[in-house]
């Protein structure tokens, strides 16, 4: 029968420090579940869909690193928080153990009470970011069909009878909105994302994403400009490589002087290829902090503040270089790219 109590599976080749947080977690109306090794535990999230495993680092064939990369790797169980206990408390293995993907990491011996608090902290945390998320996934199409309905009728409105600014106006709010959705879906559906890498002409996609910001551009009096080479091959994911040009350019026509240019450039730079959105501002821009999540250099200007903090992660990602700087008096976001061979 199922149970409204947290589930959690308890992995650990010591039968002793089984048997003692056994007795710590049942006082707490906890459902346990419990394995011995990393094969078993995996094998066990078949049939047991814990809430959130507590897993021992050092056990014999399958150590907690590999396990937990494992349960990452299967969409199932990938978002399932995972706390190591642990006596290693080396500093590399804590960041080893953070960069597998795990919560928190708590090193033995510890305090009991110490131990159900984070348990408690991790489950509720958990509980909040499904329901978000659940939230999040069933609000996105109510706000995509309205979006796509009002773009094709505008589109309709111009082939049937002609252009005009109000129709212009309209087309160009729906791209801004459009790229502001993609980045929210982008950022919460990650994990299910295509992660697979392809090789295409660089220099043909950013002249396509800039053939679709125009006329978001021209909305707002700015002007787009390209300097591009004929031809620039790379080898990337090509979702991501969208989601980081779009958020360059949204962001530089954001925030640009009216009647100015944004200017995209791909260009060599000794050995290197480096690739620029470059554009005026009417204020100073603090250089350190445009990377931040949740950060705006204006909190006038429409936008949630997480585009160029996507970008970041997507370059850190992909181990492009990205910073930004002033030259000549404009405002420049640059990345260092390689060409594919």
């Amino acid at each position: 029968m199922e149970t409204s109590n947290p589930k959690i599976l308890l992995v650990d080749d010591n039968k002793e420090n089984l048997q003692l947080f056994t007795n710590v977690l049942r006082p707490y109306n906890y459902d346990l579940s419990i394995a011995t090794n990393g094969h078993d535990a995996i094998n066990s999230l078949k049939h047991f869909h814990p809430d959130l495993i507590l897993l021992d680092v050092m056990m014999p064939d399958l150590n907690g690193f590999e396990t937990l990369k494992k349960i990452k790797a299967e969409k199932v169980t990938q978002d399932i928080p995972v706390i190591f206990l642990t006596a290693k408390n080396s500093t590399e293995d804590i960041i080893e153990g953070f960069e597998a993907g795990a919560v928190d990491y708590m090193v033995k011996p510890f305090h009991p009470k110490e131990m159900v608090a984070r348990i408690n902290t991790h489950l509720a945390k958990a509980n909040l970011l499904s329901n978000l998320k659940t939230v999040m996934e069933h609000t996105f199409h109510e706000l995509y069909t309205p979006l796509s309905v009002i773009s094709s009728a505008m589109q309709m409105q111009e082939l049937e009878y002609e252009k005009n600014s109000y129709t212009q106006m309209t087309l160009a709010a729906c791209r801004t909105l459009q790229n502001l959705y993609d980045d929210m879906y982008y950022s919460i559906d990650y994990a299910h994302q295509d992660k697979e890498v392809s090789t295409f002409d660089l220099a043909q996609f950013i002249q396509e994403r800039v053939n679709y910001f125009q006329l978001i551009a021209e909305s707002r009096g700015l002007t787009l400009t390209t300097t591009l080479p004929e031809k620039f091959t790379i080898h990337i994911n090509k979702k991501e490589i969208e989601r980081v040009l779009d958020n360059l350019i949204s962001n530089a026509l954001k925030y640009s002087q009216e009647n100015e240019k944004v200017s995209i450039i791909l260009e060599q730079i000794e050995s290197s290829w480096e690739l620029s959105v470059c554009n005026s501002v009417d204020q100073n821009i603090d250089v350190e902090m445009i990377f931040q999540k949740y950060y705006r250099e204006n909190e006038k200007v429409f936008g949630m503040g997480i585009g160029l903090a996507l970008v970041q992660s997507l370059c850190k990602k992909n181990k492009i270089y990205i910073g930004a700087e002033y030259r000549d008096e404009l405002f420049c976001i640059s990345m260092l790219l390689k060409e594919a061979i």
